[in-house]
């Protein structure tokens, strides 16, 4: 074997190993961070806060975690530290914030993650406004209405899950063996997906036009959103069936937090390609003209 092969081949067997040992350094850090706050009698607000700050800079991933080794149809990990998106990125808060000790870390984020703690494709909180918000009200309560007032507005859509399931393509399975067939996996998913029903759904939401009122800024309005609350992005009945088979109300999933007094989000941002942190004004001032978002939910956790 030539000098350049056997380093190719060494690489490729080594490189899982290193992949594997800075997860687990990461893990060990968060995992201490944890049960430091919990020693400390940390309130939930600095929980999140703390949390959230350190997993900044972690590289943006979509769709980076699935149901573990024994999927049927995503065995991309439950759960990691190295890269994110929207929403793994707010569960991996949520739950290590919930967490009593590090043990509880796995089972909580199960908790947040899938309807009822079951893991499963079909039981994910796929979606934030059928699932993944009113699963999760037992942990988070939603005060839109509190922070809107009397100019908070509901989107209401038509969640398809059947025609969502039928829409799926071969590459949303992942990181199965090749020993599996498939397109034969590929149709048991969307024999699943007939078990659904369309589901309509109402999202309050706080619409940009009461942030900005002309040239001004809604500064009560925004002082009413509480450290370390859940932003969601709300596209009213959002039309991207023709892609995906069926309309969203929720795009995109961030945490608030303030800064010496300044709002901000804090997000895992497929624009920036990494967790990070957003003036608040600035971000959706972008979106002000914009056709499709219109303001945003927020939720606070009371665990």
């Amino acid at each position: 074997m030539s000098s350049k092969r056997y380093k190719a081949v060494l690489f490729s067997i080594l490189m899982p190993c290193s992949i594997y040992l800075a997860q687990a350094t990461t893990a060990e850090q968060y995992y201490a961070l944890i049960d430091n706050q919990v020693a400390a009698s940390a309130s939930t607000e600095q929980r999140i806060v703390q949390l959230s700050a350190s997993l900044l800079g972690a590289p943006y991933v979509d769709g980076n975690l699935g149901e573990g080794e024994f999927g049927q149809y995503d065995r991309d990990p439950l759960y990691r530290f190295d890269v994110f998106d929207c929403t793994t990125y707010v569960e991996t808060v949520l739950a290590g914030a919930l967490s009593t000790s590090s043990h509880d870390f796995a089972d909580n984020i199960n908790k947040i993650r899938y309807q009822d703690g079951l893991v499963s494709f079909v039981t994910r909180n796929h979606f934030a406004s059928a699932d993944w918000l009113p699963n999760n009200q037992g942990l988070l309560q939603d005060i839109t209405t509190q922070v809107g007032q009397a100019e908070t507005l509901i989107a209401t859509t038509l969640i398809d899950k059947p025609a969502w399931y039928q829409a799926m393509k071969e590459d949303r399975l992942q990181s199965l063996p090749d020993s599996v067939n498939k397109q034969e996996r590929l149709d048991a998913l969307h024999h699943e997906g007939q078990a659904f029903q369309a589901q309509s759904v109402s999202t309050a939401y706080v619409p940009l036009t009461a942030v900005f009122q002309g040239d001004q800024i809604n500064q009560a309005l925004l002082d009413r959103i509480p450290n370390g609350s859940i932003i969601s992005m709300v596209r009213p009945d959002y039309d991207v069936k023709k892609w995906i088979g069926t309309n969203l109300n929720i795009t995109h999933q961030s945490i608030a937090v303030r800064k010496d007094g300044q709002l901000f989000l804090r997000h895992a941002s497929q624009l920036k390609k990494e967790v990070t942190d957003e003036d608040f004004i600035e971000y959706f001032a972008k979106y002000r003209d914009n056709a499709t978002l219109k303001g945003f939910n927020v939720q606070q956790a009371h665990f």
